[in-house]
């Protein structure tokens, strides 16, 4: 199910800029249709210069047709490139296969666009900055793989070398021959501008050249830097688990053969005890010793489930509740603290020690976690499940963002400046005990924690047989 919405997601995405990039090009085909005025207001500069001899008429009418110009060339050009890396085209065509579908498009669109409206183009200018373009395309789009910084690029490009249409020195290579810059040239040479136009022309290509490289390489240099610091930033995340585990497991060894030590002196308390209880007449004496000698068995049984994780015993869910129950620090009179417990539960099989741990390692956390109420409302409610029982534990605490519910699990995350071991702890114990748990939170209202522990008769019925201990 995940596969199949992430594909759909990535097919309407594909459709989106599909289309986005056949408007572009219908935008280019049209665009001077839209900017007719403008077009004619650059024919009156024209005039304008002719009647005042004032060449910086003409310099304000080439700016205009050059920034027309260019837009006209980029929506083309980037509306093809859409429809390229967005359709199975992608798939189909090489670098250069792309590079020579995108350079015949783009002409034959600007021809049959000046056959339709008839309308005068600039082929040379066009084919050279479109060369340049592609050229820088590949390694720009694949590093930054951002369209809109690839738009950016292009249009200082094609806008620099239409300013060569308007400079007389070009005109033998061809460049400047549709309508509105020959006119332009010929007025300037009729002013005795041809000089100015050539400086002008120049001026301006240059510098925006030089720009647009400059833009491409910090684009890409950029790109690259937020690229390496993505990945250091995994790396450190990387190194950060690999220490918490390492710290995790040392921690854990030494607390296990700590555990271990410990059953040497209950084996001395327990015979001492049983001396004491053979030896001994009193009454008071003996209901002590009897006393001792349940603890000790308690004990041992708890540092048994600690020592032996994969151990299970048949248990009735009750009385894991209980003990639960026995276990909870409620000293503080504003926490409003409630269990309701269905009346038929079923038996589970678990490690009764971190099972309890691990609830209560919850439970704590809903104690503990700040409130903006007057009082602190924690339910504990216990139900019987298809094929175990459901534990919800429920508090009306500030709750947990929706950002931040993915990465409680993490060891060493916390929001509440704790250690970050507790809900790890917790889901590794259900897991390892065939259960699970899950967290619903919202901010100011509170969190739900529910719990899943599979019934003894769950064991029965699958192929693993379980022992009682």
């Amino acid at each position: 199910m995940i596969n199949s919405g992430i594909k759909v997601s990535e097919i309407k995405h594909a459709r989106l800029f599909l289309t986005a990039g056949f408007l572009l090009i219908c935008l280019g085909l049209l665009f001077p249709v839209y900017t007719e005025q403008v077009w004619f207001n650059i024919i009156i500069k024209i005039r304008d210069a002719i009647n005042t001899g004032d060449s910086g008429h003409l310099i304000l009418g080439s700016a205009k047709a050059n920034f027309l110009n260019a837009i006209q060339s980029t929506f083309i050009f980037m509306g093809i490139m859409l429809v390229i890396f967005h359709s199975k085209l992608r798939y189909c065509l090489t670098a250069f296969d792309k590079f020579l579908v995108s350079s015949i498009a783009v002409i034959v669109l600007h021809w049959m666009d000046s056959l339709i409206f008839e309308i005068s183009w600039e082929p040379v200018s066009t084919i050279m900055a479109l060369f340049i373009i592609l050229m820088l395309f590949e390694k720009l789009f694949g590093e930054t793989n951002s369209f809109i910084q690839v738009f950016i690029v292009s249009i200082q490009f094609f806008f620099a070398f239409n300013w060569l249409n308007i400079m007389p020195f070009f005109s033998i290579y061809l460049f400047g021959q549709s309508d509105i810059p020959y006119s332009i040239k010929i007025t300037g040479i009729y002013l005795n501008a041809a000089a100015v136009l050539n400086f002008s022309g120049f001026a301006f290509f240059l510098p925006f050249i030089i720009s647009a490289f400059i833009t491409a390489t910090l684009f890409i240099i950029s790109s690259k830097n937020i690229r390496i610091m993505r990945e250091n930033y995994e790396k450190e995340s990387e190194i950060r688990n690999m220490r918490a585990k390492a710290l995790e497991n040392r921690v854990y060894k030494e607390v296990k053969s700590l555990v271990h030590d410990l059953k040497t002196p209950l084996v001395t308390i327990r015979g001492l005890n049983s001396l004491i209880l053979s030896k001994s007449s009193n009454v008071k004496l003996k209901e002590y010793s009897e006393r001792i000698e349940s603890s000790v068995t308690k004990m041992s049984e708890m540092i048994s489930s600690f020592l032996y994780e994969d151990s299970r015993q048949r248990l009735k869910t009750e009385e894991l509740i209980s003990y639960i129950r026995a276990q909870l620090p409620l000293e503080d009179e504003e926490i409003r603290f409630t269990i309701s417990v269905d009346d038929e539960l079923s038996d589970v099989y678990i490690n009764k020690i971190l099972i309890a741990r691990a609830v209560i390692n919850i439970l704590e956390n809903a104690i503990f976690v700040p409130c903006k109420h007057p009082y602190k409302i924690i339910n504990m409610d216990v139900k019987q499940a298809e094929e175990g029982i459901n534990i919800s534990i429920q508090d009306n605490g500030i709750g947990i963002k929706e950002s931040e519910l993915d990465r409680v699990w993490e060891i060493g995350y916390s929001t509440n400046d704790t250690s970050g071991l507790g809900l790890p702890f917790a889901k590794s114990i259900f897991e390892d005990n065939g259960g699970r748990i899950e967290i619903h939170s919202q901010v100011d209202i509170g969190t739900t924690v529910a719990i899943f522990l599979p019934s003894f008769k769950f064991y029965e019925r699958s192929a693993y047989k379980p022992m009682n201990i």
